[in-house]
C-alpha cells in the first residue's frame, strides 16, 4: 500500500525548510532535523534519531543519509525519495542561481557578520539537540561514559566516526553483558 500523497508532501516540505534554513554544514542540520522530525512531527523516537544519524555517519553524505533514513521511517520507499529531494532541491537551484554573485558576496561585511553571529547559535543549537537527545537515550553511566569518551576522541583525535561508533557499540555490548 503507498503511502498518502499528503504524507509525501509533507516530508519533502519539511526537509525542504531543513535544507533552507540550516546553515553552518551537516552537523548544524541535526539540531532543526531533530526538532522538525521528532518533537513536531513524531515520525521517530529520539533513540531511532540518533541510531539513523550514526548509522549516517558511517557512510559518505552523513545527513542526507539521515534524512533518507527518517523519510523511509516515515512513509516508506517513496517517503525516502521525498527527503531526498526535500533535502536537495532548493539548495542546487539557490546554488545554481547565485553562482554569478558568490565571488562578490565572500568580501561583504554584511554577510561576514551573519557569519560571525551565526557560528556560536549553531554551537548551541547542537549543544541542545545533544542534551535532547542524550536525555532520552543514555540510561546508565556506562552509557553516559560511552558518550564522553566518543566526544572525547572525535575531538582530540583523527579517528573515524565508523570506529568510534564501532568502539562504542563494542563497550554498549559488553556493558550489558556484565548487566550494566
Amino acid at each position: 500500500m503507498s503511502p498518502d500523497i499528503s504524507i509525501l508532501l509533507t516530508i519533502f516540505w519539511q526537509f525542504t525548510t531543513i535544507s533552507l534554513l540550516a546553515f553552518g554544514g551537516g552537523g548544524a542540520v541535526l539540531p532543526l532535523m531533530e526538532q522538525i522530525t521528532v518533537r513536531q512531527q513524531g515520525w521517530l523516537s529520539p533513540t531511532a534519531f540518533i541510531s539513523g544519524v550514526g548509522f549516517g555517519y558511517m557512510v559518505p553524505g552523513p545527513v542526507t543519509t539521515t534524512a533518507t533514513f527518517i523519510g523511509y521511517q516515515a512513509a516508506g520507499f517513496p517517503g525516502a525519495v521525498a527527503a531526498t529531494l526535500g533535502m536537495f532541491l532548493a539548495p542546487v537551484i539557490l546554488a545554481a542561481s547565485a553562482s554569478a554573485g558568490l565571488g562578490k558576496l565572500a568580501d561583504n561585511r554584511w554577510v561576514s557578520a551573519f557569519s560571525t553571529g551565526a557560528t556560536p547559535a549553531i554551537v548551541g543549537l547542537l549543544a541542545a539537540t545533544v542534551w535532547s537527545i542524550a536525555r532520552h537515550t543514555i540510561s546508565s553511566w556506562a552509557f553516559a561514559g560511552i558518550a564522553v569518551g566518543a566526544a572525547f576522541l572525535a575531538a582530540r583525535t583523527k579517528l573515524s566516526p565508523v570506529l568510534l561508533l564501532l568502539g562504542g557499540a563494542a563497550i554498549g555490548c559488553g556493558a550489558w553483558a556484565l548487566g550494566w
